[in-house]
């Protein structure tokens, strides 16, 4: 597929063992504890901290979902949990709107595993979700390893009921590098793997609803345990999982793209 131009990018060439790029990502920490209910609104096990993503020597990105195996410790340290893990969000930073936007990242395999790299609307503040938008551009889950997923929520279509399409595999994406992508511009967000398109969506496609997606987004990009989405975890999952990212890039799309400091 053709590339526009270049309008941003996040490579990832901080010194090995350095935390990503401040200036770029804030840290959403903690369970997610909400009306006294953890789980990110998601019955999810990890508590997120500031200690579970870093740069390696390969100058990838390393989000580890662990396993706390000194129970001492960890209910000293983050409360009554068994993982940790890290969600990180470019909030307040930088904000995208259109363009494509892509991600070079290699999921980890298990069951019980939910890697996702998405967006919401910059009006999460004064709005909520899911009026504000939320964009997955990649979900997946190990205990459906040769799936792919692509999801709208918006006002009336989200959770369970959200808009979206899937890209089923011959084998799984666990420990294989791909491209997950959108297209993205006034109207109309399409879904890609490899540049392989599998969903596309417009106004229609939410109608009688809102569409809810001609305003700025911001990215966040983090590994989930467990949750509504993925599922029971398995006895053999392994104490360390790495989701690795190598590069995110965005770029203009048929004129369409801006990239917001804030």
């Amino acid at each position: 597929m053709p590339e526009d131009k270049l309008l941003w990018s996040e490579e990832f060439t901080q010194v090995e063992g350095s935390a990503p790029n401040p200036e770029i990502w804030g840290r959403d920490l903690g369970d997610g504890t909400s009306h006294g209910i953890p789980g990110w609104g998601n019955n999810e096990l990890q508590v997120y901290t500031s200690e579970n993503a870093f740069v390696n020597a390969k100058g990838l990105l390393e989000i580890e979902a662990r396993r706390i195996t000194d129970n001492s410790a960890g209910d000293a340290y983050y409360g009554p949990v068994e993982w940790t893990s890290a969600r990180l969000v470019t909030k307040n930073k930088l904000h995208f709107q259109y363009g494509r936007l892509v991600i070079r990242a290699m999921v980890p395999a298990g069951v019980g595993l939910w890697p996702a790299f998405w967006m919401l609307g910059d009006t999460m503040d004064t709005e909520g979700w899911p009026l504000a938008g939320e964009i997955d551009i990649m979900e997946w889950v190990g205990k459906a390893p040769l799936e792919a997923l692509g999801t709208l929520h918006g006002p009336g279509y989200f959770g369970d009921n959200g808009c979206g399409g899937k890209l089923i595999f011959d084998e799984s994406l666990a420990g294989q590098w791909h491209e997950f992508s959108i297209n993205w511009k006034p109207g109309s967000i399409s879904w890609f793997v490899d540049d392989k398109e599998y969903f596309a969506a417009t106004p229609e496609s939410v109608s009688p609803n809102q569409w809810v997606y001609d305003h700025p987004f911001y990215i966040l990009l983090n590994l989930a345990v467990g949750g509504n989405l993925g599922g029971p975890l398995s006895p053999d999952l392994p104490d360390s999982n790495k989701l690795l990212v190598d590069f995110i890039r965005f770029y203009e799309f048929e004129g369409h793209g801006k990239v917001f400091e804030i």
